[in-house]
């Protein structure tokens, strides 16, 4: 990306945000939502701006502590609404459009909270390469009339991550997440259990220094991916055995590693790429 483009698509964020006296923005921690947030406050000024995310038993604990402390930094007020996305059967029932309900939730409790301040607008964090046909979550924000700034200047996630670099972002370079639901593969209900043990292997996972952790759950089994380049790690015969008792602690009776590491939608993926963590030291 030259840079002078890259400063073009950064004005028009910019432009965009002075145009609204308030803006409310959907905030999850992640790079791209940060890097709205930072730009509003910047160009409307933090007591103008209001960050908002959604908390559910979709949402670690982690994620929620570091959203938290994001916002602090910018000094800009955070209202964390408890979202009931749960509770609705067609969330529940992990369809393609999952995402829709979710989102579709969090953004009507946001209109409500913007009408209930006499704010203008309702903003998120989607980019460029988001496409409407793989995130139904954008439907639920055309709905709403629910903005994507960052989207509507084509910024990419590698333009995100400069400009939060550039700006100097604490997470500029963390690895990409989504909500825990997406570790159960479409078709399986989502349910409050399997995202505390999802949450609870991933944590213990992280804390063997792993950056980028997916735990699926896959009806009792769990299948583990990690950056390519940290699979080996798994041939330490300690750490396989710390994380078989982690695992089982929260419930998983079967584990497994993929081979070739974390991959986006690895949740809807076979089997033919995984083998077991004790059998990881024989390939």
């Amino acid at each position: 990306m030259e840079h002078n483009e890259l400063v073009s698509k950064l004005r028009q964020v910019e432009a965009r945000l002075a145009g609204a006296s308030h803006a409310l923005v959907a905030f999850s921690g992640g790079v791209d939502s940060t890097l709205l947030l930072k730009l509003a406050v910047d160009m409307l000024g933090a007591h103008r701006v209001v960050a908002v995310t959604a908390d559910s038993a979709s949402l670690a604990r982690e994620d929620l502590a570091e959203a938290r402390e994001l916002a602090r930094t910018m000094g800009v007020e955070h209202v964390v609404v408890e979202t009931a996305e749960l509770d609705n059967p067609l969330y529940r029932a992990n369809v393609g459009d999952r995402c829709y309900f979710c989102k579709q939730e969090l953004f009507s409790r946001m209109a409500d909270l913007a009408r209930s301040r006499g704010m203008s607008q309702v903003m998120y964090g989607a980019i460029g390469a988001d496409r409407a046909d793989e995130r139904p979550g954008q439907r639920a924000a055309a709905e709403q009339g629910v903005v994507a700034p960052l989207q509507e200047a084509g910024l990419s996630k590698a333009d995100v991550r400069e400009l939060a670099r550039s700006f100097g972002l604490p997470n500029w370079d963390r690895p990409q997440n989504a909500c825990l639901s997406s570790r159960i593969p479409h078709g399986e209900a989502v349910t409050p259990a399997k995202l505390s043990q999802v949450e609870a292997a991933e944590a213990a996972l992280r804390r063997e220094g792993f950056r980028q952790v997916r735990v699926r759950h896959l009806d009792g089994h769990a299948r583990i991916e990690v950056d390519p380049e940290d699979v080996g790690r798994f041939r330490d015969a300690a750490l396989r055995a710390r994380v078989a008792r982690a695992l089982e602690a929260v419930g998983f009776s079967s584990v497994a590693v993929s081979r070739s590491g974390y991959q986006p939608g690895g949740a809807n993926r076979g089997a033919a790429d995984e083998v077991p963590l004790e059998a990881i030291d024989a390939c």
